[in-house]
């Protein structure tokens, strides 16, 4: 994604105020959402059992590439929800500077960008080489920040 997609204002309940002209949009910069994703350290996975049950893992993660990557055994629940089903969500820890990630995941050869972005990030044991690497496809993105909602709040479509 060379360039910034354009942001508009998510869809909420009337009652989040996000609709309301009281509260004119000032959207998140695209470039302050990447930033954030670089430099988290957690991310949330939900992904969703073949029963229908959702589960959701923390795990290490990179923004790199122009897309959220991570890295897990393929005997992990998580590959095998992937393999069944590959849409997902990803979601930084905090509740008050807010990052949602919608897409699908798809399985990609790990590049030595991705695999150097983790390591210099995590100090990757050698192992990890021989983890597949899951690349998120981009749908949706949201973000806002509690100070300042809900005229920040931003949606980006892909």
């Amino acid at each position: 994604m060379s360039q910034s997609p354009e942001p508009d204002r998510p869809e909420m309940p009337d009652s989040f105020g996000v609709s309301n002209p009281d509260y004119p949009f000032t959207p998140i910069a695209w470039a302050a959402v990447v930033e954030q994703l670089s430099e988290a350290r957690n991310y949330w996975i939900s992904t969703t059992r073949p029963s229908g049950r959702p589960h959701s893992v923390p795990v290490w993660g990179v923004w790199a590439e122009d897309a959220f990557h991570f890295l897990t055994d393929l005997k992990s629940l998580t590959a095998t929800n992937i393999a069944n089903d590959p849409r997902s969500d990803v979601h930084l820890e905090s509740g008050d500077e807010v990052v949602l990630l919608d897409g699908q995941f798809e399985q990609v050869p790990l590049s030595a960008a991705v695999l150097d972005a983790f390591n210099a990030k995590y100090e990757m044991p050698q192992m990890a080489e021989g983890f597949p690497a899951y690349r998120l496809e981009l749908r949706k993105a949201l973000a806002w920040r509690e100070d300042g909602f809900p005229s920040n709040a931003t949606r980006w479509r892909f």
